[in-house]
Parts: structure tokens; C-alpha cells; sequence
């Protein structure tokens, strides 16, 4: 009776659009997050350096007696040696605490990271300094390393004419 040819439904179209979509939504919400994460993480003060010192001696008070995981001799990152690999630590770590102070900015730069999110990574953490001249052999350590030296300072270095950066795990 009718032989007009039916017509084809394009449901392609709909669900390539649709996963389109749901993707633009991810990438938004994911940028969103992050921006979130960051602001909530970290902070920017200005203060005068005698403040800032202070600051830096509040947290050093904190972990009084031990030394730092990684120390500067002679310019250069060196590993402390008294880590005690049999010893087992029982205090899991939680965050990770950046604070850098810029001599020239007069600020006193604060952030911070859960440890789930450090665990997270595959392969050794790079600290590394072009400008001091280590960072052609940069210095890494494991997480394992970091859990293993357990709460305390990480690293705590000054640079006379730039700033001090003292990193630390609780």
C-alpha cells in the first residue's frame, strides 16, 4: 500500500551528544573541585619577617629534639641518617604542611596536603631547586620513607637573601 521508504531514527546522535555532555559536566565539576581544593588548602599572608620567624619557631617548637628527614650540608639535600628502618612508627601520618616565606614579597605562604592523596602517587616525591643549583640531581624520597620517619619536620631550609621553606608531616 505504502511504499514510501521510513525514515531512519538517528538515536546515534542523541547518545553521542549525551555522553558529550556528561563529559563537558565532569570536566567542569572536576575544574571546579580543584579550584575549591586549593583556595581551602592554601593561604597567603602578609607580615612583617619577625612574625614570619616566629611562625616558623612555633611549628619548629612542635617537633623539638628531632631532626628533619631531609637536611641542607653544605648547600646540598642530604638524607638524615639516624632513620631506624625497624622501628615501626604507630602514628599514621595525616597532612603534609608547606610554609615558605618570600623575603621579597613579605609573604608567608601556608599549604597543606591530606597524605591519602600523597599514598596516591606511584614512584618517589622530586623536591628540586633550580636557582640553589641541586636541581640537576634533585633530591626524592618514597612515601614509605616519609611514614617510616614518622611526624616530624621534613625539610627546613633558609636562603639568606630569599626566604626559609620548612616542610613538615603530622
Amino acid at each position: 500500500m505504502n511504499d514510501a521508504p521510513q525514515k531512519k531514527k538517528r538515536t546515534w546522535l542523541w547518545i553521542v551528544l549525551g555522553v558529550f555532555f556528561l563529559f563537558i559536566v565532569v570536566a567542569v565539576g572536576g575544574i571546579i573541585f580543584s579550584v575549591a581544593f586549593v583556595r581551602q588548602s592554601m593561604s597567603v599572608t602578609g607580615m612583617s619577617p619577625g612574625n614570619a620567624d616566629k611562625e616558623f619557631e612555633a611549628v619548629r617548637a612542635k617537633f623539638a629534639g628531632r631532626q628533619p628527614f631531609i637536611q641542607m650540608i653544605d648547600g646540598r639535600p642530604q638524607y638524615v641518617s639516624d632513620i631506624n628502618p625497624t622501628t615501626p612508627v604507630t602514628v599514621p601520618l595525616k597532612s603534609m604542611h608547606v610554609m615558605a616565606w618570600d623575603d621579597d614579597e613579605g609573604q608567608l605562604v601556608t599549604f597543606s596536603l591530606p597524605f591519602w592523596l600523597l599514598r596516591m602517587k606511584s614512584g618517589p616525591i622530586r623536591l628540586s631547586a633550580y636557582s640553589q643549583g641541586w636541581d640537576d640531581r634533585g633530591m626524592s624520597f618514597r612515601i614509605e620513607d616519609l611514614e617510616r620517619h614518622g611526624p616530624g619536620l621534613v625539610l627546613d631550609m633558609q636562603e639568606r637573601s630569599e626566604g626559609r621553606v620548612l616542610i613538615w608531616a603530622e
